[in-house]
């Protein structure tokens, strides 16, 4: 019965996502490129700096490598929904703002096809985010600019293992949304025509990427996991519509004047490479240390049309574990997981001020832990993340402090069992 119920209440969101409220980025840095690009780290794994490309795990759902899904444990079925606040202080030289954002981030169910060997995992997860508003005002008017959206996705992972030890694995993912960029004058004369500039991208494709994962078992109950994904350059298809117009404001109304054009067109927009690596050490139900490393290739990647000459290759490193005191204790709190983690990346976007040129980075901290009050697999995930973003070296440069929270619940079922006394 209670299998049931998950299988319903997933159903029921999954059908109705749109009814709730997925977390939207609020950062001026938005602006470039796709916006802010998600990864696909949930509590888990953002508590340990975000590490997944080496991590096997039979009891935590994660797409950072599809190879993982071979670990699925038999008659077992895993549901997984989590939730994101950010809460964001932005500061540059004229002053500071701060913003928050809260939302629905990922759904997600796994469950084996073949025990021990082949194991499936489907996720509702975002791709990409834009949220930003920018506006500054001379003797003549005002103006501002703005964007809001992002691309949603669908993931189907699964993995295999071929042999002990050794599991290949994909996921094959289906985006969808739109994002919208308004850019709009205001002028200070009463009678003049004021002007609106909407451009909308609705986005539409198939993205695909692959994994594989070797565990090394150095004794009953010592292992180590070297893992490595690739996702290779590829296409969404959009669809553009650009809208020129005019309008004059009367009181608090606000009245459309003349609309110059609508322009609406179909192209396609560019994906960069990514190749990732990974390796963890573990001691079962005891120790994790693992570490991430990779980078993407932005460079020439056309982004809805236009190659932007300020973005370039990215690279980071991830570095985290978990230390669990006694997983056998009739005691809570010794039961509960430390983990900890660091991260540092580059940002795509190349800052440019005064004649000076440097490339932006990202770095922080993260905390999180496990409420689990019964030795299952049911629980809360917990992680908190404190970074920031920009280059403090550079005068006048956008500089931006956070703090994410994340929240997971993880339910776990028998399935596939048949009662042998009623």
């Amino acid at each position: 019965m209670k299998r049931k119920l998950y299988i319903i209440v997933f159903v029921l969101v999954a059908c109705t996502t749109g009814l709730f409220a997925q977390r939207q980025t609020k950062s001026p840095f938005s602006r470039f490129g796709y916006g802010e690009m998600y990864s696909f780290s949930n509590a888990y794994t953002q508590a340990m700096g975000g590490i997944g490309v080496g991590v096997f795990s039979p009891v935590q759902i994660h797409f950072a490598n599809p190879a993982n899904q071979s670990s699925v444990q038999k008659e077992s079925f895993l549901f997984n929904v989590g939730l994101g606040v950010n809460v964001r202080k932005l500061q540059e030289e004229s002053g500071s703002a701060t913003v928050t954002s809260v939302g629905l981030e990922t759904m997600s169910l796994a469950f084996p096809i073949i025990e021990n060997r082949w194991g499936c995992a489907v996720g509702i997860l975002p791709f990409n985010s834009v949220g930003y508003e920018m506006n500054y005002t001379d003797s003549v008017a005002s103006y501002s600019y703005s964007g809001n959206g992002g691309v949603n996705q669908v993931v189907l992972s699964t993995g295999v293992r071929l042999f002990k030890g050794l599991s290949v694995g994909a996921n094959a993912a289906f985006l969808f949304g739109t994002t919208s960029y308004t850019g709009e004058n205001t002028f200070k004369e009463s009678t003049a025509f004021n002007s609106r500039r909407l451009l909308e991208y609705k986005t539409l494709g198939f993205l695909w990427n692959a994994g594989i994962q070797y565990k090394w078992q150095l004794n009953e109950t010592k292992s180590l996991t070297f893992g490595a994904t690739i996702r290779t350059p590829q296409q969404l298809t959009y669809r553009e519509t650009q809208k020129f117009g005019s309008y004059v404001v009367n009181g608090v109304l606000e009245i459309e004047k003349d609309t110059v054009s609508t322009v609406t067109q179909k192209s396609t927009t560019d994906i960069p490479m990514e190749v990732a690596f990974g390796v963890s050490y573990s001691v079962e139900n005891a120790l994790l240390l693992g570490v991430d490393a990779g980078f993407q290739n932005w460079s020439d990647v056309s982004c809805y049309g236009k190659v932007a000459a300020d973005l370039q290759q990215t690279k980071y490193v991830k570095l985290g574990g978990e230390i669990i005191p006694n997983y056998k204790s009739t005691k809570f709190y010794q039961r509960i997981p430390l983990r900890l983690g660091v991260h540092y990346s580059d940002l795509p976007i190349m800052y440019q001020y005064g004649g000076e040129t440097e490339q932006l980075c990202e770095y922080g901290v993260s905390v999180g832990t496990r409420i689990k009050p019964k030795q299952n697999q049911n629980g809360l995930a917990i992680a908190l993340d404190f970074g920031r973003r920009g280059n403090s070296s550079l005068a006048k440069s956008l500089q931006e402090t956070y703090m994410l929270l994340k929240l997971n619940v993880t339910l776990q079922e028998v399935w596939f069992t048949k009662r042998k006394i009623n």
